[in-house]
């Protein structure tokens, strides 16, 4: 890669990192990023060394001798017998990053002095395939973010409301205040909260709609196609809500939650799901195409925990735990250069393909 590529790229990772990247440069940054297990690990570095400053402490954001230091350390407990100019790249683009934030607040602060004090910035954080993303909102909420999710966040929440916006999956634990509820909004409800743990599904791709309250209370609402909201159903802690936009059906459980929100702790908990559901949870996790073949898959029911491993080996421990076995197809470059997205075909033990 090339000193003004390499300039680039860091240029990218920063806007990226501070909610300000452009929907090109997030595809160009996630094209990046899968193409070596190598590009990944750079990327997790100087995300790990963005997340592990103070980026509201200016000396601290352009203390490049600390971060710096940081990333020798993880080099060294990494690979000690490495040489160091292999990771050269990886360092200068951290020795980058405090001047990009830098330029970043500065920015910021500059055109933020230039708005009406009234009028709330918008914001938007994404979770890349594979990966997991964790932020504070300026209230104090915590906000998980699954893989291939987004989140919309004003920097400041005004009209008496906290209103934020997803596509994906999230995780929220709410700071209580009974006079500003805190909203989320989906390609298709509302779920209302004032202080509150609870997991909300909601992919625009995905027919169904999931909402899951750990603690405290909740109310789900469908959005009208004329923009009112008609009441679902207000949960209680343990319940789960499964809503189909298409059907319109809305279904209300009590369950053992903890499988619906695992994911945040890098855990995929399947208890009795059935195959298709776990080719689906798979499919939205690592962003690849599976087909599923054989009726008789579809329905099979499967029990296990899955804990930070990655597709390749989640595979191989279904295929020594149930009927199934997989093939996964070889993929060629596009003409544009880029490569299709990974397909898989789960098929039953005994057929071949």
């Amino acid at each position: 890669m090339g000193m003004a590529e390499n300039d680039n790229l860091m240029r990218i990772i920063s806007r990226y990192l501070s909610g300000t990247a452009d929907n090109e440069e997030i595809k160009y940054l996630e094209k990046w990023i899968g193409e070596s297990g190598e590009n990944k690990k750079c990327f997790d570095q100087v995300r790990n060394i963005w997340q592990a400053v103070d980026t509201k402490n200016v000396s601290e954001v352009i203390n490049t001798q600390k971060c710096l230091k940081k990333v020798l350390q993880r080099i060294s407990s990494d690979s000690p017998r490495k040489n160091l100019w292999e990771y050269w790249g990886k360092i200068a683009a951290v020795l980058l990053i405090p001047l990009l934030i830098g330029n970043i607040i500065w920015f910021s602060s500059k055109t933020r002095k230039e708005i009406s004090s009234t009028a709330p910035v918008l914001n938007e954080v994404y979770a890349t395939f594979g990966t997991r993303t964790a932020l504070k909102l300026i209230d104090g909420s915590l906000v998980w973010l699954n893989s291939g999710s987004s989140l919309k966040y004003p920097d400041k929440f005004t009209g008496g409301k906290r209103e934020v916006f997803l596509n994906g999956e999230a995780y929220f634990e709410v700071t209580s205040n009974a006079e500003m509820p805190f909203i989320v909004k989906t390609a298709d409800l509302t779920v209302k909260a004032t202080g509150t743990k609870f997991n909300v599904l909601g992919y625009k791709s995905d027919l169904k709609s999931e909402i899951t309250l750990v603690d405290g209370k909740v109310s789900v609402s469908e959005i009208e196609t004329n923009g009112t909201s008609t009441l679902l159903s207000d949960l209680n802690p343990n319940q789960h809500l499964v809503f189909d936009r298409d059907t319109k059906l809305v279904s209300v459980k009590n369950e053992d939650t903890y499988k619906f929100y695992s994911w945040k702790d890098g855990k995929l908990i399947f208890r009795n799901e059935p195959m298709s559901e776990v080719v689906k949870k798979l499919s939205q996790v690592f962003n690849v195409d599976i087909e599923l073949q054989g009726s008789a898959l579809q329905d099979y029911s499967y029990r296990a925990t899955f804990e930070d491993e990655s597709l390749s080996e989640i595979l191989k421990l279904l295929e020594i735990s149930s009927p199934i076995s997989f093939k996964e197809i070889k993929r060629y470059p596009l003409p544009d250069g880029s490569f299709p997205k990974k397909q898989v075909i789960i098929f039953p033990v005994k057929q071949k393909i």
